[in-house]
């Protein structure tokens, strides 16, 4: 049976309110959503003063996502875009992100637009150019934004490997949901 609570922790001098809910789990789980609400998962087992040693140790992640997310304009998770409307989107968004990756040392990339089958995005780092899928008009915001964002980390790391995902989560602490999300939309 899960029991939730509501707690608070303080983490770098930011009073920090979040979800905790025991249920059947081996480790301490954290999560923070595209609102800006912070859920830890334990063990009913766990003692609230691991709970807290496990809260300071993610600290700097938590404060930086939370003030992420504070600073993010809100956008409606619209469900469905025009073919012209996701052009749109997808270049406000890269126009958006962009001042992160230029301080990077990245070059403004040309960006692409066509239909694919197999991938949402697409990055050829050696010519510097972004290609996005324009069937991205039927994914929400928030998915397009991560693909967006996963597009442009390829300029910093050219492959999945772990190092790239944390370059991705220092932009998109939420990218983990926001794919899960993207997964449910129909490549058409």
């Amino acid at each position: 049976m899960e029991r939730i609570m509501k707690r608070q922790i303080q983490l770098q001098g930011t009073i920090v309110t979040y979800e905790l809910t025991y249920k059947r789990v081996k480790n301490i789980n954290l999560r923070i959503k595209a609102d800006g609400t912070v859920h830890v998962s334990a063990n009913r087992r766990v003692p609230q003063s691991v709970i807290n040693a496990f809260m300071q140790s993610k600290a700097a992640f938590v404060v930086k996502a939370l003030e992420t997310y504070k600073n993010r304009p809100s956008v409606p998770l619209k469900q469905h875009f025009t073919e012209s409307e996701i052009r749109e989107v997808i270049l406000n968004l890269c126009q958006k992100v962009y001042p992160y990756f230029e301080a990077r040392g990245v070059a403004y990339p040309q960006i692409k637009f066509r239909k694919m089958v197999s991938q949402w995005g697409n990055c050829r780092s050696d010519k510097g150019i972004l290609t996005f899928n324009t069937n991205l008009m039927y994914a929400d915001y928030g998915c397009v934004e991560y693909v967006v964002l996963h597009e442009f980390t390829h300029f910093l790391q050219a492959n999945h490997s772990a190092r790239f995902y944390e370059e991705l989560a220092k932009t998109c602490p939420d990218w983990k949901e926001r794919k899960k999300r993207l997964k449910e939309v129909k490549l058409r």
